[in-house]
């Protein structure tokens, strides 16, 4: 793949990943294939993960494997709703601790309880 036709591709990912939910679960192959290349060396994977970055593309696990098989959650870091829940949780896992650790905690506390209140609702189930 050439390398205007492999930018075209990654600039158009989100609006993959953003459909339906604003996440997917590819494998590694599958991110190797989609950069045009055959396996997943370690050059491949950094150039893979700049690609994702400049996308503003998060993934999990934070460092991206080398093995083909492993599996990735990828996910637009400023999609609201389930993807925003999964960048807080990405953020917290993978960044020391700082100024603003407790308000990121604090949203997404807010949010899972949110998640859990509309839950409920539709259950029929009181909050404790």
């Amino acid at each position: 793949m050439s390398e205007t036709k492999t930018e075209d591709a990654w600039a158009e990912l989100p609006t993959l990943i953003r459909s339906p939910y604003g996440f997917v679960l590819w494998d590694v192959e599958t991110l190797v294939r989609f950069d045009g290349a055959q396996r997943a060396g370690a050059r491949i994977i950094e150039r893979i993960e700049q690609q994702l970055a400049k996308n503003n593309i998060g993934h999990l696990p934070a460092k991206l494997p080398t093995d083909g098989t492993c599996q990735v959650l990828l996910y637009c870091r400023d999609e609201p709703g389930l993807s925003f829940i999964v960048r807080l949780v990405h953020d917290l896992a993978t960044q020391d601790v700082n100024d603003n650790t407790n308000t990121t905690v604090h949203m997404l506390h807010a949010l899972l309880q949110g998640m859990k209140n509309a839950s409920q609702a539709g259950t029929g189930k009181d909050a404790p």
